[in-house]
């Protein structure tokens, strides 16, 4: 049976059967619950997909959606940044993007999907770095030896 220990911090567990997952993400993870649309634009039908990020950072975001999408799909990501304050519009961000994983998690009955950004749409990352730098980081999981 092949060792499924996990080797270092950087690790955690995929929600599938407790098979490690590397965490390839350098930036702070954020928590959130923010509406997200996936854009196939290079199809004929343009199809899109609706979920929910769950923790983001600037060079990516996870996700929960009734979808699973293919791994290493080219995707557009549409994040919807809730208004800091009432009367205000959500903000919303483009992202050309790619999928890194996707995984049932049985915990919520979804699949999980993890994007990476690849290319914002105008200021965008400049404006997610300004949005994610007045909330606190997510606290790093370290898994007891």
């Amino acid at each position: 049976m092949p060792d499924q220990s996990v080797p270092s911090p950087n690790f955690f567990s995929a929600g599938f059967g407790d098979i490690p997952v590397q965490d390839m993400r350098k930036e702070s993870r954020y928590l959130v619950n923010w509406r997200v649309a996936i854009v196939y634009s290079e199809t004929e039908e343009r199809l899109s997909f609706r979920g929910r990020a769950f923790d983001i950072s600037a060079s990516g975001l996870s996700l929960h959606s009734d979808f699973s999408l293919p791994v290493s799909d080219r995707v557009t990501v549409l994040i919807s940044i809730p208004p800091s304050s009432a009367g205000q519009r959500p903000k919303i961000l483009e992202v050309k993007s790619r999928v890194v994983y996707t995984v049932l998690s049985s915990e919520f009955n979804t699949f999980r999907t993890g994007i990476q950004f690849v290319d914002f749409k105008n200021e965008g990352k400049t404006q997610l770095k300004q949005i994610l730098a007045g909330r606190v980081p997510a606290p790093v999981a370290v898994k007891p030896e």
